[in-house]
C-alpha cells in the first residue's frame, strides 16, 4: 500500500475546486457545534490580517479508487465548514451588488454544470442526512431564489448544526464587513477567499482503498493528531472487518442511530456506551483506557464482527438506562421506573450506570425491581456519608456489573451481600445525616420530600414524582441573609453554618413562602402549621429557633433516614 500513497500540501479552496469530493454514506453527520466555528473564524482572521504566509489545518484524507469519485476518509467537518464560509462571503458579494464576484465564489468552489446533465451539482456531496439540506439550505444562492420557493427544514440534528453554522458565518462576515466599511469590507472578504484558497493549508494523503484510509486514519491518531475515541474505534472496526465490511457498517450505524435517543454529544455516549459494555465482561475500565483496550483485545475479522453483534443487540437495553419512559419498562412493574426516574432525574448518578445496565440487561423484571431499590439507597448513603470503605465507587461498581455480566450475580440480594461491608450502615447513615450539608438545590427538595412521605407513611417513600419548582419552594427557617447592620457576629455566624443544613429546610407552597421572606419565627410558625407537609408543620411544634433546635430536628430527620432509605426490600 505504501506506494500507492500520495502526499501533498495543497490550499483548502484549490482542494475543493479541483474535483467534487463525497462524504460515504457511512460517515458521521457533521458535528462542529458554535465553539468550532467561532475559533476557526478567528484564527485564520488573525493569519488573514497579519499577512501570514500559511495557516495549517491539519490533515486530510481521501480515498481515489481508479475512476470512482474520491471519497472523504478523514477532514469532514473542515471541508464542509470551509464550503459554508465560501458561500455565506458570496452571498455578502451579491447583496452588495458585486455579482461578478460572488458568481465567481460559487462557480469555482462550490457548485459546477455537470456536462452530462446539466444540472448544477455541489462540489461537495454529504452523506444521506445531511446531502440534501445542505445542497438546498447551505449552498443555494440569493440568485436560486427563482427557482426555490423556501428553505427546507432541517430533519436531523446534523442539519440543525449546519443552519447553526451558516448563521454564525454569516453573522460574523457580516459584522466583518459593517466595521471594515464600504470601500475596505469587500476587499476585506475577497483577502478572506484568496487566503483559503492557497493559504489555508492542508497536508491531503491519498490512498487507493478504504482498508488504507482506516490504517491511515489510525496511525494519525496513534502520532497525536487528535481525533474522538468513537472515531478511533469506527475506524478500528472496520479496517478489521474485512470481507465484512458492509456488515460492520450496518452493525455501527444501527447502534449508534439508537444512541441517538440519548440527549447531548453522540461521541459522548458512544464511548460511554463502549465503556459500559465493556465493564460487564471485563471489570472496571476507566473512559480514557476503553479505545486503547479493546483494541488490544480485538483482533481479526471473526471477533470484531462478533462484538459489533454484542454492540447492536445490547444497545436498546443501555438506552433503557437513560429514560424511565423507555418501552423496556412497559412490562415491569411501576415502581421499578419510580426508582430508575429517582436514580436519573432526582440524584442524577453517574458512577452506577454500568451497574444499572447490567442489571437492566440481565436480571429478571422482579429483581431488576429490588436491586433498584437498592440502588436508590446506596446512591443517597454514600452521597450523605461519603463514597464507601476500602476503595472507589467507580471500581466497587465496576466489580458488581462484571458480576452481573458474566451471570455470576443473578440475585439483588448478592448484590446487597457484596456490596454490605462497602455501604454505609444504619449507624453511620444516621451519624452523617445528623450533621450533613446539602449545597445543591434539587437534592434538598428530593430529601425533604421523601423524608414528608415517610412521615406520612405513604409507599415507596425513596420516590418523588416531578413537581413544579415554582409551586413548592425551600425555606430556610433561620434566614441566611440577615441585615448586617442589625445581626450580631454570633447570629451571622449562624446563619452562615446552618444555610446548608436540612435541619434549616421546609417546603412551602410557593403562594405561603411569597410574604415570609426573612421574617421572624414567631411570625413563620403559624403559615408552618398550616403546611401541607408533614416535615415543615412540625417545626411549629418549636418555641424557639436557633441553633439547637436545627440540630435537634436534624438528628429527627437522620432516624427517619434509615427507613426512608433502607437495604430491605421489602
Amino acid at each position: 500500500m505504501a506506494n500507492d500513497l500520495r502526499f501533498e500540501s495543497k490550499g483548502l479552496g484549490e482542494l475543493l475546486s479541483a474535483a467534487r469530493l463525497f462524504i460515504p454514506m457511512n460517515q458521521r453527520s457533521y458535528a462542529w457545534e458554535a465553539v468550532h466555528i467561532t475559533h476557526l473564524l478567528q484564527d485564520i482572521n488573525a493569519a488573514v490580517l497579519n499577512s501570514d504566509n500559511e495557516y495549517f489545518l491539519g490533515t486530510i484524507v481521501l480515498v481515489h479508487e481508479g475512476e470512482r469519485p474520491r471519497q472523504i476518509a478523514d477532514g469532514q467537518q473542515r471541508l464542509v465548514t470551509a464550503s459554508i464560509i465560501l458561500a455565506r462571503i458570496r452571498d455578502i458579494f451579491f447583496s452588495i451588488n458585486r455579482r461578478p464576484r460572488a458568481k465567481g465564489i460559487d462557480e469555482t468552489y462550490l457548485r459546477k454544470i455537470d456536462l452530462d446533465t446539466e444540472e448544477t451539482v455541489p462540489q461537495l456531496q454529504l452523506n444521506i442526512n445531511d446531502n440534501e439540506y445542505f445542497r438546498s439550505a447551505i449552498l443555494r444562492s440569493p440568485a436560486d431564489e427563482l427557482t426555490l420557493e423556501h428553505e427546507p427544514a432541517p430533519t436531523h440534528r446534523s442539519n440543525r448544526l449546519l443552519r447553526q453554522a451558516s448563521a454564525e458565518i454569516d453573522k460574523y462576515f457580516r459584522a466583518l464587513l459593517a466595521n471594515a466599511g464600504p470601500t475596505q469590507g469587500p476587499d476585506q472578504l475577497l483577502k478572506w477567499v484568496n487566503f483559503m484558497r492557497t493559504k489555508v493549508t492542508v497536508v491531503l494523503v491519498t490512498v487507493p482503498d478504504e482498508l488504507g484510509a482506516f490504517r491511515i486514519f489510525e496511525t494519525l491518531n496513534d502520532r497525536g493528531l487528535r481525533a474522538s475515541q468513537s472515531d478511533i474505534l469506527k475506524n478500528y472496526f472496520l479496517s478489521r472487518s474485512g470481507s465484512r465490511l458492509d456488515e460492520a457498517h450496518g452493525l455501527w450505524n444501527g447502534t449508534a442511530g439508537a444512541l441517538n435517543a440519548i440527549s447531548g454529544d453522540k461521541d459522548d455516549h458512544m464511548i460511554k456506551y463502549f465503556r459500559n459494555l465493556w465493564i460487564l465482561q471485563s471489570g472496571p475500565t476507566r473512559e480514557k483506557e476503553v479505545a486503547d483496550t479493546i483494541k488490544r483485545e480485538i483482533a481479526g475479522e471473526l471477533n470484531t464482527l462478533k462484538f459489533l453483534t454484542l454492540m447492536k443487540s445490547n444497545v436498546f437495553d443501555y438506552v433503557s438506562v437513560w429514560s424511565p419512559g423507555h418501552t423496556k419498562w412497559s412490562t415491569y412493574k411501576d415502581s421499578t421506573k419510580k426508582y430508575l426516574t429517582t436514580l436519573v432525574e432526582h440524584l442524577k448518578v453517574e458512577q452506577i450506570r454500568p451497574l444499572l445496565f447490567a442489571v437492566a440487561l440481565h436480571f429478571t423484571p422482579e429483581e431488576t425491581d429490588k436491586a433498584f431499590k437498592l440502588f436508590v439507597a446506596w446512591s443517597v448513603r454514600f452521597m450523605i456519608a461519603g463514597g464507601g470503605r476500602g476503595g472507589t465507587l467507580d471500581t466497587r461498581y465496576g466489580e458488581l456489573a462484571k458480576s452481573v455480566g458474566t451471570k455470576e450475580f443473578t440475585k439483588a440480594r448478592e448484590l446487597r451481600d457484596a456490596m454490605k461491608e462497602f455501604v454505609p450502615n444504619d449507624l453511620e447513615f444516621a451519624n452523617a445525616f445528623a450533621t450533613a450539608t446539602v449545597a445543591k438545590t434539587y437534592l434538598r427538595r428530593y430529601y425533604l420530600r421523601a423524608l414528608d412521605k415517610t412521615l406520612k407513611r405513604e409507599t415507596e417513600p425513596e420516590y418523588v414524582a416531578n413537581e413544579d419548582e415554582m409551586q413548592i419552594n425551600l425555606d430556610h427557617v433561620l434566614a441566611i441573609n440577615p441585615d448586617a447592620n442589625l445581626a450580631s457576629d454570633e447570629e451571622m455566624l449562624d446563619a452562615a453554618t446552618a444555610e446548608n443544613m436540612l435541619g434549616n429546610m421546609v417546603l412551602l407552597r410557593s403562594s405561603k413562602n411569597t410574604e415570609l421572606g426573612n421574617a421572624s419565627f414567631a411570625d413563620k410558625r403559624a403559615t408552618y402549621a398550616e403546611s401541607y407537609y408533614s416535615i415543615t408543620s412540625q417545626v411549629a411544634d418549636y418555641d424557639e429557633w436557633g441553633m439547637d433546635q436545627i440540630r435537634e430536628r436534624q438528628a429527627a430527620m437522620a432516624e427517619i433516614a434509615k427507613e426512608t432509605w433502607g437495604l430491605q426490600f421489602t
